[in-house]
C-alpha cells in the first residue's frame, strides 16, 4: 500500500503545491503541514493551498510555507492532494491542481474517486495524517514538529481515538510519536477540548435547534445564526458527535448555511452507512462518518436528507 517512488521523483528546487480540502479540518490542516515539511527536507518548495482553517491549530509548525501570492499564475511541477476524495473538493485550488504537470492524492476517505495520476489512498487508515506518516518514515527525519503535526491529525480524526477507524497500527504510531517526544496532553486539550467563545454559542445555537425524527438527532445552523455568533472556521466541529452521543441516536446530521445558500451536510452513525447517504448529494466520506454540499434550500435538503437516511437504515 505505502510502497511508493514519491521522493524518488522530487529534485531539490522542484515546486510542489499541497492543499488540502475545503473548510480544512485538524487532519487536513495537520497533515498538509507534515507532508511539507517533510518535502522541505529534501530541499523541494512547499506551497500550501489552504483556505482559513480554525486558529486552534496555530501552534503547529508549517504555516511558513503557506502561499499567498496569485493562484492564477501557479503552475507547480507536482501538485499533492491530502485528506481530498474528489478534485472539486480542493475548492480554487482545483485550477493549480489541472495545470499541475504531476499530481497525487493522498487520502484516506472509502468514497474517494482516485482523481489524481498517483493515488495513494488507504480506506483503511484513520486519517491522512496516518498515510502521511506511512510514506514519508523511512524517507525523512521525523523531526519534533512532524511528528507534533501527525498525532495531532490522527487525534482530531479518531476523536482521541474513540472512532472505530481507529486500528491496532494507529496505536502503534501513536506511541512512536510519543517516543519521539510529543507533548499528548497539550495536543488533546488544544484538539479536543478548548473552545473559544464563539464556538459556545455556535454550540448552543445548534442545541436550540436540535430536533429528533426517530432515531436521527439533527439540527440546523443558517447563515444568519451563524454570522450572530460570529463564527469562524472550525466553530462547527464536534457538534454533530455531540448530537451521535443523545440516548437512542443512532445517526446525527448537522446542516449549515454558507454563502450563496448552499447547505453543508455533517453525518455521523453508529450502524447506518451515512457515505451512501453522502454520496446522494455528491458527497462522501467514510460509512459512520461523511458529508455533502447541497444546492437545494434548507427545508428541501432537510426533508430529501431525512427520507435518504431513513432508506438506508430500512436497506441497510
Amino acid at each position: 500500500m505505502y510502497e511508493n517512488n514519491v521522493f524518488e521523483t522530487l529534485n531539490r528546487g522542484d515546486v510542489a503545491a499541497v492543499a488540502g480540502h475545503i473548510s480544512p479540518d485538524g487532519d487536513a490542516v495537520s497533515s498538509v503541514f507534515a507532508f511539507s515539511m517533510a518535502l522541505a527536507q529534501h530541499g523541494v518548495i512547499p506551497l500550501i493551498l489552504l483556505e482559513e482553517y480554525p486558529d486552534r491549530f496555530n501552534y503547529l509548525r508549517g504555516a511558513e510555507y503557506l502561499y499567498k501570492g496569485d493562484k492564477e499564475s501557479l503552475s507547480p511541477k507536482f501538485f499533492f492532494a491530502l485528506d481530498c476524495g474528489d478534485k472539486e473538493r480542493l475548492g480554487e485550488a482545483a485550477k493549480v491542481f489541472d495545470r499541475a504537470e504531476i499530481t497525487y492524492n493522498i487520502d484516506h476517505h472509502i468514497s474517494n474517486n482516485m482523481f489524481a495520476q498517483y493515488n495513494i489512498v488507504n480506506p483503511k487508515a484513520s486519517s491522512a495524517s496516518e498515510v502521511v506518516y506511512e510514506i514519508i518514515r523511512n524517507k525523512c527525519e521525523i523531526t519534533a514538529d512532524i511528528a507534533e503535526a501527525i498525532y495531532s491529525g490522527i487525534v482530531f480524526d479518531t476523536s482521541g481515538f474513540k472512532h472505530n477507524s481507529t486500528s491496532q497500527r494507529t496505536h502503534e504510531i501513536a506511541g512512536e510519536l510519543v517516543g519521539m517526544g510529543v507533548d499528548t496532553a497539550f495536543i488533546h486539550s488544544k484538539v479536543l477540548y478548548e473552545h473559544t467563545a464563539s464556538q459556545v454559542k455556535v454550540m448552543g445555537c445548534a442545541i436550540n435547534n436540535f430536533r429528533m425524527f426517530g432515531d436521527i438527532a439533527y439540527s440546523t445552523l443558517t447563515k444568519t445564526e451563524l454570522d450572530m455568533c460570529g463564527a469562524k472556521s472550525g466553530d462547527t466541529d464536534g457538534i454533530v458527535e455531540y448530537l451521535l452521543n443523545i440516548d437512542g441516536v443512532q445517526v446525527s446530521a448537522l446542516l449549515t448555511e454558507r454563502d450563496g445558500g448552499k447547505v453543508k451536510i455533517s453525518l455521523r452513525s453508529k450502524k447506518c452507512n451515512v457515505n451512501n447517504v453522502a454520496s446522494s448529494f455528491g458527497g462522501g466520506g467514510h460509512i459512520l462518518a461523511a458529508g455533502a454540499t447541497s444546492d437545494l434550500p434548507m427545508e428541501e435538503t432537510l426533508d430529501k436528507l431525512i427520507s435518504r437516511i431513513k432508506e438506508e437504515e430500512t436497506n441497510g
